[in-house]
């Protein structure tokens, strides 16, 4: 009978466990902080080291997979919830920067490959043109 109970207990415990959801994925960079927006401009900078000295936030040096970006209607939007401040978001090595540039307000999400790059990176986001812009930046490895 303790043998029955034991058996039951034991595929009990490992349904749970495999039926659990998984915990959310934490981001290996986050800038200004993973739960907040900062505002980017041409005077701002995280003082790492980046490709340009201001006007852009990187993270350290890592294997990255993605680099994601939001970014509000900050100061405003037009209908089509475009910012007047527009950002290039991607990825930088010793030799080169690449990425996308956007106006858009909105979440988006790019891979090194993505843009020809891999290996041993910086995640990045910079200030391009226009006005500041009110962003919350992450990259996972």
């Amino acid at each position: 009978m303790h043998r029955i109970v034991f058996v039951f207990a034991l595929v009990a415990v490992g349904l749970v466990l495999g039926l659990s959801r998984p915990s959310h994925a934490a981001a290996g960079w986050c800038w200004p902080s993973c739960s907040s927006y900062g505002i980017l401009g041409p005077g701002t900078s995280t003082y790492n080291g980046c490709w340009y000295a201001f006007g852009e936030v990187c993270s350290g040096w890592a294997y990255w997979s993605v680099n994601g970006v939001a970014k509000a209607c900050y100061p405003g939007c037009d209908g089509w919830s475009n910012t007047s401040g527009q950002i290039l978001y991607g990825f930088e090595s010793w030799g080169r920067i690449r990425g996308r540039f956007t106006t858009y307000s909105g979440t988006r999400y790019i891979r090194p490959s993505d843009v020809g790059m891999g290996g041993y990176l910086r995640a990045q986001v910079s200030h391009w043109t226009g006005s500041s812009s009110k962003i919350n930046a992450a990259a996972v490895g």
